[in-house]
Protein backbone atom coordinates (compact mmCIF):
# COMPACT_ATOMS: atom_id res chain seq x y z
CA UNK A 1 0.00 0.00 0.00
CA UNK A 2 1.35 3.40 -0.81
CA UNK A 3 1.79 6.06 1.62
CA UNK A 4 -0.44 8.91 1.69
CA UNK A 5 0.20 12.11 3.52
CA UNK A 6 -2.14 14.54 4.71
CA UNK A 7 -2.68 18.04 3.07
CA UNK A 8 -1.36 21.07 4.21
CA UNK A 9 1.38 19.77 6.39
CA UNK A 10 2.77 16.62 5.02
CA UNK A 11 2.45 14.30 7.72
CA UNK A 12 1.85 10.97 7.17
CA UNK A 13 -1.88 10.03 7.34
CA UNK A 14 -2.67 7.28 9.79
CA UNK A 15 -5.74 6.71 11.98
CA UNK A 16 -4.24 8.19 15.17
CA UNK A 17 -3.02 11.60 13.74
CA UNK A 18 -6.71 12.68 11.94
CA UNK A 19 -7.73 16.11 13.07
CA UNK A 20 -11.24 16.31 13.59
CA UNK A 21 -14.34 18.03 11.99
CA UNK A 22 -16.98 20.51 14.42
CA UNK A 23 -18.74 17.34 14.90
CA UNK A 24 -15.79 15.14 16.32
CA UNK A 25 -15.67 13.26 13.30
CA UNK A 26 -12.09 12.53 11.73
CA UNK A 27 -10.89 14.56 8.51
CA UNK A 28 -9.79 12.29 5.65
CA UNK A 29 -7.40 15.26 4.68
CA UNK A 30 -5.82 17.24 7.54
CA UNK A 31 -4.14 16.22 11.32
CA UNK A 32 -4.73 16.98 14.22
CA UNK A 33 -1.85 19.14 14.72
CA UNK A 34 -3.63 21.50 11.59
CA UNK A 35 -6.94 20.99 11.97
CA UNK A 36 -9.29 20.54 15.10
CA UNK A 37 -12.79 20.84 16.00
CA UNK A 38 -13.87 22.00 12.19
CA UNK A 39 -10.70 24.64 12.12
CA UNK A 40 -7.11 25.20 10.75
CA UNK A 41 -5.47 25.93 14.20
CA UNK A 42 -2.58 28.26 12.19
CA UNK A 43 -3.61 31.17 9.91
CA UNK A 44 -1.29 30.56 7.28
CA UNK A 45 -0.64 31.26 3.79
CA UNK A 46 0.96 28.40 1.84
CA UNK A 47 4.27 30.11 1.81
CA UNK A 48 4.05 30.58 5.25
CA UNK A 49 2.98 27.02 5.69
CA UNK A 50 5.68 25.74 3.36
CA UNK A 51 8.62 27.42 5.62
CA UNK A 52 7.52 26.06 9.01
CA UNK A 53 7.36 22.64 7.54
CA UNK A 54 10.53 22.94 6.09
CA UNK A 55 12.43 22.79 9.62
CA UNK A 56 11.17 19.60 10.75
CA UNK A 57 12.97 17.88 7.40
CA UNK A 58 16.10 16.18 8.00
Amino acid sequence: MEQQFFQSCGMPLNNENRGTHADGSRSEDYCMYCYKNGVFTQDFTMGQMIEFCLQFLD
